[in-house]
C-alpha cells in the first residue's frame, strides 16, 4: 500500500473521525473559531463516513433527547421577547443538533478510538497547562504577586473562565484514572493536572475531582489494590492539604458571609452590598422565581436567549451593582427554565438521569464521573450557554453514550 492509499484508508477510517474530535476537545481553550472549524470539519467528515460505507440514520433516544430540545430552542422564535437574541443563540448552541446527528449516521465507537480521542485530548490538555504555569512565572518574576497563580488570572494569558478550563482539565484527570495501566508518566500527569484545578480554585470543581478521587480510591481498596489505591488516597490528602495551607481555602470560608434570607427579602441592596458567589446564585433564583409568579414563562420561557433584559431590569429595581446586569442565572435548570419553559428542564432532567443509568452500564469511571459532574456544575453554571460547555458536554454525552464499551473485567465497576 502506498502514501496515498494509507492517507486515503486513514481518511476513510472510524480512527481519522476520532482524530477530529480529538481536535475539537483540544481546541476548546485556545479559542472559539479553531473548535468551531474543528467542528465543523468533524460533521462534514462523518457524512462522508456514513456515505461512502452506506450506513444508516440510527434513531437512539439518548441522541434524540438533544434533538428534541433544539426544536424547543427553534420554537421560541414564535413568542421570543428578543428575537434578535434567540437567533443568536440558535447560532451559539447548533453543536446541540449537529453533534448527535453525525453520531447518528456512525456505528458506535470502539474501544480503542474512544481512547485515541481522550488520549490526545489529555495531552494537549498538559501542554497548556504547562503553558500556563510559564506565563504565570514569568509574570511573578515581575510583579512578585502569587495572584498570577490563581483562579482566572492564572489562564488570563487567553483570556479564559477558570470555572470552564477546570470542567475540561478534570475530564482528564478521570480519563487517566479510568485506565487499566498507568504508566508512571500517566501518575505525573495526575498529580501536575490536580495542582491545576487546585490553582485554578473553583469550589465545585474542586469538589468533584475530590469525589472523584475518594469513589475511585476506596473502589480500588476494595479490590484489594493496596498500592493504587494507596496512590490515589494520597493524591486526596495532597489535595486537602493545598486547600488547607492556600488561598483556595480563602474562597470557600467567604461563603460564610452569605445571608440567605436576607438575599432572599432585602428590597434594597446599594451598590456596596458583600456579594459571595453563592449569595448572587441565589438572588437569581429569587428573581426566576419573581419572574415564573409574574411574567407568562412557566410553559413557554421568554425565548432562548432572550432572560437577560428582564433580569437586568429586576437587578436595577432591587438597586443591584451594574456590574452584575449582564450576569446570567448560573444556573443551568434555572437557564433553560426561564428561556425555554418547563418541557425544556423536564427534557435536560431526562438526558442527565439517561446519562447516569448507561454510564453505570457501562461500567467506565470517566463515563460515571462525567456523568456525576454535569448535573452538579449545571447548579452553579449556565454551561450550556457558553460555547466551551456546549461543546464539551455533547461530544463527551455522544461519545461516551456511543461508545462499545468491552466487558473487560478490570472496567471499574466489575
Amino acid at each position: 500500500m502506498n502514501v496515498t492509499e494509507k492517507i486515503k484508508s486513514l481518511i476513510n477510517s472510524q480512527k481519522f473521525l476520532a482524530i477530529l474530535l480529538a481536535l475539537v476537545l483540544s481546541t476548546l481553550l485556545i479559542g472559539f473559531a479553531p473548535s468551531s472549524i474543528a467542528l465543523g470539519i468533524f460533521i462534514f467528515f462523518s457524512i462522508r463516513y456514513a456515505i461512502i460505507h452506506k450506513q444508516k440514520l440510527k434513531i437512539d433516544l439518548v441522541l434524540l433527547l438533544p434533538v428534541v430540545i433544539y426544536i424547543l430552542f427553534i420554537l421560541t422564535l414564535f413568542w421570543t421577547v428578543d428575537l434578535y437574541a434567540s437567533l443568536n443563540g440558535l447560532r451559539r448552541t447548533i453543536a446541540l443538533i449537529l453533534v448527535p446527528f453525525a453520531f447518528s449516521l456512525l456505528p458506535a465507537f470502539s474501544l480503542k478510538n474512544y481512547d485515541l480521542t481522550l488520549k490526545y485530548f489529555t495531552r494537549v490538555n498538559i501542554l497548556l497547562g504547562l503553558f500556563f504555569v510559564i506565563v504565570s512565572l514569568i509574570r511573578y518574576s515581575d510583579t512578585k504577586e502569587i495572584s498570577v497563580f490563581m483562579y482566572h488570572d492564572f489562564v488570563n494569558i487567553l483570556r479564559l473562565n477558570a470555572i470552564y478550563v477546570s470542567s475540561i482539565f478534570t475530564m482528564s484527570i478521570f480519563y487517566l484514572l479510568s485506565k487499566d495501566k498507568r504508566s508512571t508518566i500517566d501518575k505525573l500527569a495526575i498529580l501536575f493536572l490536580t495542582y491545576l484545578i487546585l490553582m485554578l480554585s473553583s469550589k465545585m470543581i474542586l469538589f468533584i475531582m475530590l469525589l472523584g478521587y475518594l469513589i475511585y480510591a476506596f473502589s480500588i481498596w476494595s479490590k484489594k489494590k493496596y498500592r493504587l489505591g494507596t496512590f490515589l488516597i494520597g493524591v486526596s490528602v495532597i489535595l486537602l492539604i493545598g486547600l488547607t495551607f492556600s488561598g483556595v481555602l480563602n474562597r470557600f470560608l467567604v461563603e460564610k458571609n452569605t445571608n440567605i434570607k436576607e438575599v432572599l427579602s432585602k428590597e434594597k441592596f446599594g451598590k456596596i452590598y458583600p456579594w459571595t458567589g453563592s449569595s448572587i446564585r441565589i438572588l437569581q433564583l429569587r428573581i426566576l422565581n419573581e419572574q415564573i409568579d409574574e411574567e407568562s414563562i412557566f410553559w413557554k420561557g421568554f425565548g432562548l436567549y432572550a432572560s437577560q433584559e428582564n433580569i437586568k431590569n429586576r437587578q436595577i429595581k432591587l438597586d443591584i451593582y451594574k456590574g452584575f446586569h449582564d450576569i446570567n442565572y448560573h444556573n443551568q435548570y434555572a437557564q433553560i427554565f426561564s428561556e425555554i419553559g418547563i418541557f425544556a428542564l423536564i427534557l435536560l432532567i431526562h438526558m442527565l438521569f439517561l446519562n447516569i443509568k448507561n454510564a453505570v452500564k457501562s461500567k467506565n469511571f470517566l463515563f460515571l464521573m462525567f456523568s456525576l459532574s454535569i448535573p452538579l456544575i449545571f447548579i452553579t453554571e449556565s454551561f450550556l450557554w457558553r460555547q466551551r460547555g456546549m461543546f464539551l458536554f455533547i461530544i463527551l454525552y455522544c461519545l461516551l453514550n456511543r461508545t462499545t464499551f468491552t466487558a473487560d473485567k478490570k472496567e471499574f465497576l466489575t
